[in-house]
């Protein structure tokens, strides 16, 4: 069984879609064109782990590799492996919504093991009920009660459906995700500051990000 942990930021919003919304932060329980802070996460933690190399965002310490891996409307941004102080600059293109976690934790097997989905759910969520000082900021703006953010994978997936075949990686089904997640409005062009911070338990992991972002 492997255990990665990870934090990143964001905020809150008005209403479950898009329509008339005038906040850029959704609330808990959206639903993005037919997709919860639950699926999104699965899809997050394929992307964090689509890159085993040097250039993997989440090992970014300067933003320089923000853009690897970003696919469609939805722009994921990361937190750091294990406790981490970080501080990024990133480019995204304008129109893209913007997802990630203030902190979760996923888990998945060993290869050719007998672990099952129910088991890496478990595992998941013991150690978000530990979590402890959260918080997002955009623009100076705290979040407000961020616990509320918490949102859990229903469905186990493989968090190595999108690593490259020449690495060699093997199908790891079931793995399961739990975290604080959520979801930004596309932001206005020109340069933002989102940071986010947390940890777990008694500082086992603290993690304190800022982006700088030029949305162009």
């Amino acid at each position: 069984m492997r255990r990665i942990f990870f934090v990143v930021i964001f905020l809150m919003v008005a209403g479950c879609n898009t329509v008339g919304q005038t906040s850029p932060f959704f609330e808990p329980g959206f639903q993005l064109e037919g997709r919860s802070a639950a699926a999104l996460s699965a899809e997050w933690w394929k992307w964090a782990m689509s890159d085993p190399t040097d250039t993997n965002p989440v090992g970014d310490t300067t933003g320089v590799h923000c853009g690897n891996g970003q696919q469609g409307n939805v722009w994921f941004l990361a937190g750091g492996f294990g406790s981490s102080k970080i501080k990024r600059n990133c480019v995204i293109p304008a129109g893209k919504y913007i997802f990630f976690p203030m902190i979760n934790a996923a888990y998945w097997p060993k290869e050719n093991s007998s672990y099952t989905c129910e088991q890496a759910k478990s595992a998941a969520t013991v150690t978000n009920e530990n979590a402890l000082n959260l918080f997002v900021e955009l623009d100076g703006v705290a979040m407000a009660d961020p616990k509320r953010y918490r949102a859990r994978t229903d469905e186990c997936f493989n968090v190595f459906e999108r690593v490259p075949s020449t690495f060699h990686s093997y199908n790891a089904y079931p793995s399961a995700s739990d975290g604080y997640w959520v979801l930004l409005q596309p932001l206005q062009k020109g340069m933002h500051i989102i940071k986010f911070g947390g940890q777990y338990g008694n500082g086992d992991m603290v993690q304190d990000i800022e982006y700088e972002i030029f949305v162009q």
